[in-house]
Order: structure tokens, then C-alpha cells, then sequence
């Protein structure tokens, strides 16, 4: 199925009461664990694992929900505990972010070359390019001189989102899907 034809399903999924239900729950998850879950490593860098919540978004409800879910989640966890000033660039990253795991993990087989390729976008282009930004933007910080404890950070946290992100995927999606598409 091609990008229109996916983006076309997913926007089907906002007419189920169900898939609504479930962006909602997953809605609630990611800003419980962006609250909870959430780690301050340094100034400018934090572990989150928001991820899993917005990566099974992305993977059952698809490119038009997920980036909703991201933009959202970023929003109330905000409003809920703001840790600075509020900077639409963050929700931008949380759009970008839902968008990304939508279009690699929707109606998609999960295997683990998928995940370790998804993952490592997102990383690149959300966690290290676009944040680094913001932060360079908000804060007057040089990008460069940013860039490399980001990176850092990063790449020592990879292997342990794919860990985490690969059996949420392999087991607790299809069990959700089967969920979702079974009669009331």
C-alpha cells in the first residue's frame, strides 16, 4: 500500500469508537510514563519511555493518529509538570515522531530489522536533529557544542529502547489488534 493508501486507512480508524478509545488509552500511557518514567540525565538531556506508548500508536492506529497522540501527550505532560518554558518546537517533535513510527509501523510486519531501522530514525531525526535544536533555540546553547552528549546519550540508550520497544511490538500489538478488530 502506498503512503496516500496508508494515511487514507489510518484516518478510517478515527470513525471507530474503539480505535478512539484505544489513541485514548495510549494517549493516558505515554503521559504516565512521560511523568513517571521520566529521567533527568543532565541539563539538557532526559530518558523518557513515552516511546512504547506512541510506537504502539503508531503501529495499530497508523500515520494519522499517532502524530496526534505525540503532539498531545507533549501538551499535557507540559501543563501537567512544566520543566521550562512551553516551546512549540517539542510538540512538533512529538508530531514528527508519531508521524515516523506511523508510516514504518502501521499495517507493517514488526520484525526486529524494522524496529531497529524506526528506532534509529526517530533518533536521529527527532531526538538528536530537531530537539537539539529546540534546546539550541530556547536556551542560546551552541547546537555543536550540544550535539555530541545528545548523541552520546543516544546511541547508549538504542539498545535498550529496541529491547523494551521489541516485545511490546512482537506480542502486546497483535494481541491488541486482535482485541480491536473482534466483535463487541
Amino acid at each position: 500500500m502506498n503512503a496516500k493508501g496508508v494515511f487514507v486507512q489510518s484516518a478510517r480508524e478515527l470513525k471507530r469508537v474503539r480505535s478512539l478509545v484505544m489513541a485514548a488509552m495510549l494517549l493516558a500511557v505515554q503521559v504516565v510514563l512521560g511523568l513517571v518514567a521520566s529521567i533527568p540525565v543532565g541539563p539538557s538531556i532526559r530518558i523518557s519511555f513515552g516511546y512504547l506508548a506512541l510506537s504502539t500508536a503508531g503501529a495499530l492506529l497508523g500515520p494519522a493518529v499517532a502524530p496526534v497522540n505525540g503532539a498531545l501527550a507533549d501538551v499535557i505532560v507540559f501543563l501537567i509538570r512544566p520543566t521550562g518554558p512551553y516551546f512549540p518546537g517539542f510538540t512538533i517533535t512529538g508530531l514528527v515522531s508519531g508521524l515516523i513510527y506511523g508510516l514504518m509501523l502501521y499495517q507493517r510486519d514488526l520484525t526486529l530489522t524494522r524496529l531497529l531501522a524506526t528506532k534509529l530514525l526517530i533518533d536521529v531525526v527527532c531526538n538528536l536533529l530537531l530537539n537539539t535544536l529546540w534546546i539550541h533555540m530556547l536556551y542560546g546553547k551552541a547546537f555543536l557544542v550540544l550535539l555530541p552528549g545528545r548523541a552520546l546519550k543516544n546511541l547508549l540508550q538504542y539498545p535498550v529502547d529496541v529491547l523494551l520497544l521489541y516485545p511490546v511490538m512482537k506480542k502486546v500489538v497483535p494481541l491488541v489488534r486482535r482485541q480491536m478488530l473482534s466483535p463487541v
